[in-house]
């Protein structure tokens, strides 16, 4: 099986006649991950906002985005270390929330409430939309939503080198300008939609029997793509801020 988040991208799991996979538990290992996340998240960015330690929130931020992004990349390859490596995630995920939602908040007051709420109301609406099957991830749609993931990936990887390397940074595409904001709200959409993907894959994990052990895949794979959409939407309205 193929998971379709930009984190997971090659998963394969095998049928478990025995003890297989349930949307319900899929679902309760998710809510499970994203309220460890969450509540690490909400304590470091107090701590750091009481302290004004920006030197925590920038380190947290650098630690949870590479610690989560190599066990995201190892659950991916192998998907049978997923429950051990799921809480560890969680908490890197937390960690790069906290910051990054500290750092945005002194340069941004507000902007991180409202990619918060912006979040929660995107994810909903589009529950929603999967729920009564107005919208389905269909071959095109997973071809159109994974191709733009890896597109905006590679985006990041080379405006991460240049300012790394050279100082320097992609012209107009990371600006406050209307080239920076169409472009952030596109990668606003392209996060959102990968929640489609992480619905349907839910979905066909349990209709092929994977076993239990996939469930944790599964709540990796949909708090990446929270958090994905809720740092987006950051990016967006702070742009829309200046």
């Amino acid at each position: 099986m193929q998971s379709d988040n930009p984190i997971l991208t090659r998963v394969e799991t095998y049928s478990d006649l025995a003890e297989p996979m349930t949307i319900q538990g899929a679902i309760q290992k998710s809510v499970l991950l994203t309220v460890i996340a969450a509540t690490l998240g909400i304590g470091l960015f107090l701590y750091c906002a009481f302290t004004a330690n920006f030197s925590i929130a920038y380190a947290a931020t650098i630690v949870g985005i590479v610690g989560s992004l190599i066990l995201g990349l190892l659950t991916t390859f192998k998907p049978n270390t997923a429950p051990v490596l799921a809480i560890p995630f969680a908490l890197f995920e937390g960690a790069f929330l906290g910051g990054v939602s500290f750092i945005f908040q002194v340069k941004f007051p507000g902007v991180p409430l409202q990619a918060l709420l912006a979040t929660f109301v995107t994810t909903l609406v589009l529950f929603a939309l999967y729920k009564f099957q107005l919208i389905r991830a269909t071959e095109k749609f997973k071809a159109v939503v994974i191709s733009a993931s890896i597109a905006i990936a590679l985006v990041f990887v080379v405006q991460i080198f240049l300012s790394l390397a050279l100082g320097s940074s992609i012209p107009y595409l990371f600006e406050s300008n209307w080239l920076g904001i169409g472009f952030a709200a596109f990668v606003a959409v392209i996060a959102s939609l990968n929640l489609i993907l992480d619905f349907d894959l839910i979905e066909r994990a349990t209709a092929q029997g994977a076993p239990k052990t996939f469930e944790w895949v599964c709540g990796i794979a949909l708090l990446a793509t929270l958090v994905w959409m809720y740092y987006s939407f950051m990016r967006l309205l702070s742009l829309i801020q200046k």
